[in-house]
């Protein structure tokens, strides 16, 4: 069943266009027909009615919002009524909390990605909604990445945790992707090359320590690091190297960019 949900998932949201006004109506008309259309639920007319009214206080694209979200819940085995009020929800919102909120429950909830429970797949998706658009790009990167052997290979369950925690760092507007900088620094941790080869574990518990401080802080820890480590400036070991770029991370401010 839950192979299917990516063809229930096909419908375009709505682009709002910049008007000062909404077509409520249209919503509302929208989203009423379709569930009286969608017999397999059975909505009396007034319970679609009332339904078709929350939905459109969204304003434009709500009803778009709500079918896409409805039936992707619907087809999960999601109560018709819980299904009914997190469709609601998430169509009152917009456009990017809508993809938000899909894209990041299929990658909770399918089977080839992290199988979350239901339950555990909503909670989810419903507490990065509010994010903005990059938080989908970057759940599903991080997902991808500490799923891939290549990348972490990490059980289903403790990616579904890092992914979890690396994405609710990200700030409002990033210069940059988190998972992008993420990955990045881990791999330097790891690195035999210019990096102080750390094993795996090792490497991925010093990146959330680092990144916890700030999202960007491999700006100053990989240059800090590198500078520790030549010989014409402090030529330190590399266990001496990453205790001095450390110390330098504590500094990171997620503002760095804007600073005099």
């Amino acid at each position: 069943m839950r192979m299917i949900l990516g063809f229930f998932c096909s419908f375009l949201l709505a682009v709002p266009g910049a008007r000062a006004s909404c077509d409520a109506y249209k919503e509302y008309v929208t989203a009423y027909h379709y569930l009286l259309d969608k017999k397999a639920i059975a909505f009396t007319k007034d319970q679609a009615s009332r339904t078709a009214m929350s939905v459109a206080k969204g304003c434009d694209g709500s009803a778009a919002r709500f079918i896409r979200v409805f039936d992707l819940l619907i087809n999960a085995r999601l109560t018709l009524d819980n299904a009914s009020n997190i469709a609601q929800e998430i169509a009152r919102q917009g456009d990017d909390s809508a993809e938000n909120f899909v894209e990041v429950f299929k990658a909770a909830y399918l089977e080839k990605y992290l199988d979350l429970s239901l339950q555990d797949a909503l909670n989810l998706a419903r507490s990065l909604s509010g994010k903005g658009p990059w938080i989908r790009r970057d759940y599903g990167a991080i997902v991808d990445f500490c799923l891939s052997p290549k990348g972490l290979g990490l059980s289903k369950p403790d990616c579904a945790t890092l992914a979890r925690d690396l994405t609710l760092m990200g700030e409002d507007e990033p210069a940059r992707s988190l998972a992008e900088r993420f990955i990045e620094l881990l791999e330097f941790l790891r690195s035999h090359k210019e990096g102080p080869q750390l094993t795996t574990g090792d490497a991925l518990a010093l990146t959330r320590e680092l990144m916890a401080i700030s999202p960007d802080a491999g700006r100053n820890f990989i240059p800090g690091y590198k500078f520790a480590r030549d010989k014409n400036e402090l030529g330190l070991d590399r266990v001496k190297a990453v205790g001095f770029a450390r110390q330098l991370t504590m500094f990171t401010k997620p503002s760095d960019s804007e600073a005099k």
